[in-house]
């Protein structure tokens, strides 16, 4: 029969593409300097939103356990914010500066489209206005 070697040749043609079309691994780890605003890529990506408007908003969004991330602003690609370990804090550096302008130094790692970087420094833009943002507290009666 002509249909057995045309299947064993179709397997050969399939697990040939599946080389040339298999997932990457991440891109070898690269120390580098961004600059853009630190924010809530869910509120971002779903409704484009960012900016000093959002600061409540964002830090009511890590509350619930979401995972900050930067907006470089020379190109606008979007990189989650990643923890160096198991169980440490990926936002713990930009914590105090969510929806301003940062120079933000990581190592940044890209796969399958997206883009992380590991925090290792971050400072405000100079004259950018930048100040420590603080996290909204009850107001108390004095």
């Amino acid at each position: 029969m002509r249909l057995r070697p045309l299947c064993s040749g179709f397997g050969v043609l399939v697990t040939a593409m599946a080389g040339w079309f298999s997932i990457a691994p991440a891109s070898a780890q690269q120390e580098q300097e961004l600059r853009g605003e630190i924010l809530d890529p869910a509120t971002y990506l779903k409704d484009g939103r960012h900016g000093p408007d959002l600061i409540n908003q964002t830090y009511e969004s890590l509350d619930g356990g979401q995972t900050l991330a930067l907006l470089d602003e020379r190109s606008g690609e979007l990189y989650l914010l990643l923890a160096e370990e198991p169980g440490e804090d990926p936002n713990e550096l930009v914590y105090d500066y969510v929806n301003q302008r940062l120079n933000v130094t990581g190592l940044v790692y890209e796969r399958g489209g997206m883009r992380g970087i590991v925090v290792t420094s971050a400072t405000p833009v100079e004259g950018a206005g930048a100040q420590a943002a603080t996290t909204p507290t009850a107001a108390t009666d004095d």
